[in-house]
């Protein structure tokens, strides 16, 4: 963290909320931890007196302190007011954690809730929660319609986790894990086996623009499903159930290559600090945090991620969601989420199930399944996304 922020994280109170660190001893007179709802609803009404004309700086600042980033947490929240206090909450919200937030946030402040938020993926998707561009490239915007601006711009063969639809946009987590809504023919829908099965396997990366027939330019910079290779082209899979196929250039396409030696040398080092003792603020043997733990295992690679968790989270490619975990590999980054919403911890993905993490009291090896002895039953449902730092 840069010096210059230190004097505000101060005066507030100290940064633990902030790094995504389980609660510790601190010398500090104030205990470190998370700052959650109760101490936001404090903190806007003292008496806990909700107004109803403020409804909208309550939500505002809800979204502020203990909202994720909504370029990467779907969160969009209306409350509309009635008589007597009684609030009816419109929107949608991606996290469970933050839907009850949210809804606990506006009780403590003395409204009645009615709650209509809906939660996502809306069951309106179906079983088809999953997508690829089919375009050359599309553009991703903030609304589905009228005055909107343009967030992203998604590549041919792109992966996306869809969240809900309107008015002919599907909202979507891109590649990168942003938001934005996406034309709905834009996107081949396929179901969570025919995704996984997509993206596994080696992967070719295009360097230069490939026209391949029927109007498709393959874009450079997208990457596709390779399937063989001659002295003179290369062959990729085209997402979807039919599973087509189109020869590229080999002058136009490179291989990527998995970091195996990069991945397992993260791991190795992570995993000497096993047993060393939980301390907020720490990256050393005689005390490491989470984000720590993460960051040192990376900068043995020469990768050098941010120093907190929710800070990380903007590093890499999304690749699991809560919802859809079956493409995590080895060495991939894990999300975890607060009661409140706010990602507040992260760990190192082993395969198998396993993770690395730093927790009270040490550095150790837990499991996301519930047949393990090292089960943790707490991070295994408050876990939201896994990222790949390195591809």
């Amino acid at each position: 963290m840069q010096r210059m922020f230190l004097p505000l994280l101060l005066l507030m109170g100290g940064a633990s909320w902030l790094r995504g660190a389980e609660p510790t001893s601190s010398p500090s007179p104030e205990p470190a931890g998370p700052r959650g709802v109760a101490w936001l609803a404090r903190k806007v009404e003292p008496e806990l007196e909700g107004a109803p004309e403020r409804l909208p700086q309550y939500i505002e600042a809800f979204s502020r302190e203990l909202g994720n980033d909504r370029r990467l947490c779907a969160f969009h929240v209306i409350a509309e007011a009635h008589a007597a206090k009684q609030v009816v909450l419109h929107g949608y919200v991606e996290l469970a954690e933050t839907h009850s937030a949210i809804v606990q946030y506006l009780t403590l402040l003395g409204f009645k809730i009615e709650d209509r938020l809906e939660s996502l993926p809306a069951s309106g998707l179906g079983s088809k929660q999953f997508g690829f561009v089919r375009r050359s490239h599309s553009y991703c915007f903030d609304k589905p319609i009228g005055k909107r601006t343009q967030e992203n711009d998604c590549l041919f063969a792109e992966p996306l986790f869809l969240l809900r639809e309107e008015a002919e946009h599907l909202l979507v987590h891109s590649r990168e894990g942003y938001l934005g809504y996406i034309a709905s023919g834009d996107v081949e829908r396929v179901d969570g086996d025919t995704f996984a099965k997509y993206l596994d396997g080696p992967r070719v990366l295009v360097l230069a623009d490939c026209e391949v027939g029927k109007g498709l330019t393959i874009p450079a910079g997208a990457r596709l499903k390779y399937r063989k290779s001659d002295e003179k082209d290369i062959w990729v899979i085209l997402p979807g159930d039919k599973g087509a196929s189109a020869a590229l250039p080999a002058s136009h396409c490179r291989m990527i290559e998995e970091p195996t030696n990069d991945i397992e040398l993260a791991i190795t080092t992570g995993k000497r600090l096993i047993g060393t003792p939980y301390f907020w603020g720490g990256r050393t043997q005689q005390g490491i945090d989470c984000s720590g733990l993460v960051q040192m295992s990376y900068a043995a690679v020469g990768f050098h991620l941010p120093r907190d968790s929710y800070q990380q989270f903007y590093v890499g490619q999304l690749t699991a969601t809560r919802w859809h975990r079956t493409n995590m590999r080895r060495g991939d980054t894990l999300y975890f989420l607060g009661d409140d919403g706010k990602i507040r911890h992260t760990a190192i993905y082993l395969g198998e199930q396993k993770f690395l993490q730093a927790v009270m009291p040490k550095v150790r090896i837990s499991s996301f399944d519930p047949n393990d002895p090292a089960y943790d039953e707490g991070h295994s449902k408050s876990f939201a996304f896994a990222k790949r730092p390195l591809e």
